[in-house]
């Protein structure tokens, strides 16, 4: 989760292109489609997504404390997406979409097809940004990071010292993403691209908040566009489960002492604000290395997925009745869904 500035500055970017040329009339009318369906809380939608988060793979090379790859959590089999489950959900979805988040639950630079994958979505004006803890690299990695038509790379680094990195990182190695970085640079420069984006992603917690003003130094210094800093969650395989208060009993240990850079009110002992609407459910959905789709990035189960792509086409799954069940429940309809994950995360107040 992001600070509210990152949203705001997302909302503008989209706008400004809504009346570029960088994008289609399909996908302009599809943007629109979406916002007014949401407006009026529709049941069965008439638009797709404006955004995907695809996950290229559920593996990963390194072992962060609130994640549950790298807690080898039970819920999820993990598996790689294939080249032809991309192409399918593309060749449906892709005239539609605004953008693709090519990452979730793992390290997306694993999957040997993933500059595959960025060049197809990129040839249907399809914004891909992929997020990476970036020891998974080598000098065939870095050129195609440049020449595959990469709109924005995430480097999720949280520190700025081996020390602090490795408390939640564990593997991770600090000179080694640096040095990936300023080959990544390099490459940028020589080709004279100006993508990807380059994004440093420093989730601000207890063992890492006073090296905010190192880390911005370092970040300039190494050409990075970026110093994105963010609020640090809760287990993330519980999320969905914990309310306010119990969200907070659980991640208390890694939180910062400055409450402005936590998503926590210290007094009260739970988050500061609340949503009471999931706009999700209208405008972005998630689809597993194995095809099956989910409502929202934080739902770590498989048997609370909403169908697979493999089975079914994505509108199919997109307007069943799980899916129309759960933009009921969040418009707000008397009914009661006790074993729906958006009734639980409802209950909860759960949502990021």
């Amino acid at each position: 989760m992001v600070f509210d500035s990152d949203n705001i500055l997302e909302i503008k970017e989209k706008i400004k292109k809504l009346f570029s040329k960088e994008k289609s009339v399909m996908q302009k009318y599809n943007l629109i489609q979406a916002y007014v369906q949401f407006k009026v809380r529709k049941l069965f939608l008439y638009n797709y997504p404006i955004r995907l988060t695809i996950d290229p793979c559920n593996y990963c090379n390194l072992h962060c404390t609130m994640c549950p790859t790298g807690t080898n959590a039970k819920g999820r089999k993990q598996s790689f997406m294939s080249f032809d489950t991309f192409k399918k959900i593309i060749d449906e979805c892709g005239p539609f979409l605004w953008e693709i988040y090519l990452y979730n639950w793992g390290e997306p630079l694993l999957n040997k097809d993933i500059f595959k994958m960025v060049r197809y979505a990129r040839q249907m004006r399809i914004d891909v940004t992929v997020s990476t803890n970036l020891n998974h690299f080598n000098d065939n990695i870095c050129n195609n990071l440049i020449k595959s038509g990469l709109n924005k790379l995430i480097i999720s680094l949280y520190g700025a010292s081996q020390e602090s990195v490795e408390k939640y990182q564990e593997g991770n190695n600090l000179e080694l993403v640096i040095k990936n970085v300023k080959q990544i640079v390099y490459m940028k420069e020589k080709l004279k691209s100006n993508s990807p984006f380059i994004q440093w992603r420093f989730m601000v917690n207890k063992y890492n908040e006073d090296e905010i003003e190192k880390a911005k130094e370092l970040s300039k210094r190494l050409k990075i566009d970026k110093l994105e800093l963010g609020f640090f969650r809760c287990d993330m395989a519980k999320e969905v489960f914990l309310n306010s208060e119990a969200q907070y009993e659980n991640v208390k240990a890694w939180l910062p002492n400055n409450e402005k850079l936590s998503m926590y009110d210290y007094s009260q002992k739970r988050k500061k604000n609340n949503k009471n609407v999931c706009r999700l459910l209208w405008f972005e959905s998630v689809i597993q290395p194995d095809g099956s789709i989910s409502p929202c990035c934080a739902v770590w189960t498989e048997k609370f997925d909403f169908g697979n792509i493999s089975h079914s086409s994505f509108r199919q799954i997109w307007n069943n009745k799980i899916y129309q069940s759960a933009r009921r429940i969040n418009r707000g309809d008397n009914f009661s869904f006790n074993e729906h994950i958006c009734y639980i995360c409802k209950l909860n107040n759960a949502q990021i």
